[in-house]
């Protein structure tokens, strides 16, 4: 703790000025996720308020990540309305109270390794994908909003509107596009400063913001007027709610935590339990205020990163900023309809486009993670879920039954994901076996296994490989073993594949794109980020090229910026 509170004070300024443009960028996001969640904007702000202040209080004893900032969670906002429309507004701190208690056991007893286990990512993907749509669609109306309503819908006054929504709208996906690795926050900025200069000028709709005070209230049920078996129902669905609310919650951070982790300019190490602690810490705060659900978002972490952030401080900042808002909320009266607008379609927009991440799992994965986000935008957010899982439970049941697995075998094997220890190198053996496992993901499964006659059962008898780490070319396989049987030396060796792109060629599929590959030698964590093609003919691989990837320094302009190392 005494090494965090020296870094504080080291970094201050950098962490002062991250914190400060982190908030600037939150307050219109936060304000579109609580219009989303149909709870009070005033109510959001406390909230990310308040896990601010959480998340930097445990960072100094149990740090998760270095640079994520809490905050309200978009995926989260119509599971939100959804609660709120079935139990009421005064039932919900009861409901993410109780939220907050799974969650408190799930950090607890490191249950989170089990739920990832039993949801697939990549049904969380589709999950996240239905919940952008909603999201998008639900603020498309804010970008042709007007103020006077006439008899012909197509007047002069939303002629205009549309116009600048469009402009406006280019405008933010250019600016995000070429300054989000630099400047993320500058697109939030941008539009918020003209929208709220042609404000004065435009009669443009304004968001509505309700002033809401800070009142501290026991969480407590407000069953009033049911009979015992009614109260012991929605008792029942509350608590089934929360797990649904919770899981969802849990899933989330995992995930933000390991891009948060890749994120970080000092290539800290993150704790995904310990991340989990401010999150249900702030939640179960949070329902003494009528507060929402939080997690590590992507959006303001990566802001806050980019800008500079090197420790939990500059959660304090953000926190700051935003409190200047709760205290002088006049300045939010100017902030016009279309501006979040554009904020939140592209938001929206952004957790659909998510979803073409997963094809590189294969064909099953990206079926069922589409199927998750319609059938989510469909039926909701819980239904959703639960009904692609039973599929999806159906579909291995049949697919392993066809293996000539017994069905108390399979019973076992998922018993077995329940255990602390679990029988990984059946689930190894299981994905080597299976043919609609893509031949890339197979080598990624292989190297993180360290299973060396494995990995070289994807190579073809005339492989050719020009690897990265070698000025020489490999012409056999067991020049190639012997490569990576000297990688295998090296301790923690882990591979994260980040960018895929496949085509196929006559006969031949071309895997192309980008990868982490992290290990330890002499106590020292190293991180390279390498370049990768692969030629696969008959599911083996067949030609495989790699090489360091430069930095952003580098151009076609100049080239002397780059001198590329061999490591030995």
């Amino acid at each position: 703790m005494n090494d965090r509170l020296k870094n504080i004070f080291m970094h201050l300024r950098r962490d002062a000025l991250a914190g400060t443009v982190t908030g600037i960028m939150a307050v219109p996001l936060t304000i579109g996720i609580c219009l989303m969640s149909d709870y009070p904007v005033m109510t959001g702000l406390y909230t990310v308020i308040f896990a601010g202040v959480v998340s930097f209080v445990t960072y100094l004893f149990r740090p998760g990540n270095y640079t994520g900032m809490p905050g309200v969670a978009a995926g989260l906002a119509p599971a939100l309305a959804l609660g709120v429309s079935s139990f009421g507004m005064e039932n919900m701190p009861f409901v993410i109270m109780l939220t907050a208690l799974f969650q408190a056991l799930v950090w607890s007893f490191k249950w989170e390794r089990y739920i990832l286990r039993v949801v697939p990512h990549y049904l969380v993907e589709g999950l996240l994908a239905g919940v952008g749509l909603k999201i998008a669609l639900k603020f498309v109306p804010f970008l042709y909003d007007i103020e006077h309503e006439t008899g012909t819908w197509l007047n002069w006054e939303r002629e205009m509107v549309i116009a600048l929504s469009i402009v406006s709208f280019a405008l933010f996906v250019m600016l995000f596009k070429y300054y989000k690795k630099r400047m993320p926050a500058l697109p939030y900025f941008v539009i918020m400063v003209t929208s709220f200069a042609l404000s004065f000028f435009l009669p443009l709709p304004r968001v509505s913001i309700d002033s809401i005070p800070f009142q501290i209230q026991m969480p407590l049920p407000h069953l009033d007027g049911m009979d015992q078996s009614q109260t012991l129902l929605t008792l029942l669905k509350m608590v089934g709610f929360a797990l649904m609310l919770g899981s969802i919650d849990v899933i989330e951070q995992v995930m933000s935590h390991v891009a948060i982790e890749k994120m970080d300019p000092r290539k800290r190490k993150a704790d995904t339990n310990s991340g989990l602690l401010p999150i249900w810490i702030a939640n179960f705060g949070a329902t003494f205020f009528g507060g929402m659900t939080n997690l590590d978002g992507l959006a303001k972490s990566t802001t806050n990163t980019v800008a500079g952030a090197v420790t939990k401080l500059s959660n304090l900042f953000t926190s700051i900023v935003l409190l200047l808002v709760v205290l002088f909320p006049s300045v939010l009266e100017h902030l016009p309809e279309y501006a979040l607008g554009i904020i939140m379609v592209y938001s929206g927009w952004k957790m659909i486009a998510n979803i073409t991440h997963v094809r590189s799992e294969g064909r099953y994965a990206l079926i069922m993670a589409a199927a998750c986000g319609f059938l989510v935008f469909e039926l909701g957010i819980f239904e959703g879920l639960l009904l692609l899982l039973l599929v999806h439970a159906g579909i291995q049941y049949v697919f392993m039954r066809r293996l000539g697995k017994s069905t108390s075998e399979i019973l076992a094997q998922f018993s077995g994901t329940f255990k602390p220890e679990s029988d990984e190198a059946l689930e190894n053996a299981d994905i080597m076996q299976e043919p609609a496992v893509p031949v890339l993901n197979k080598w990624a499964n292989a190297i993180n296994s360290h299973d060396l006659d494995a990995l070289m059962g994807l190579y073809s008898d005339d492989v050719i490989m020009i690897p990265a780490f070698s000025t020489k070319t490999r012409h056999t396989k067991e020049d190639v073993k012997n490569l990576y049987r000297d990688l295998f030396v090296k301790n923690d060796v882990h591979l994260i594949l980040e960018e895929v792109s496949t085509q196929k060629v006559n006969d031949f599929k071309v895997d192309s794109g980008q990868y982490r590959l992290d290990w330890k030698s002499k106590g020292f964590e190293e991180t390279n980020k390498l370049r990768f093609s692969f030629v696969i003919k008959d599911d083996k691989i067949v030609t495989h090229h790699s090489s360091i990837q430069p930095d952003d320094a580098v151009s076609i302009s100049h080239p002397e910026a780059y001198d590329e190392s061999v490591i030995s």
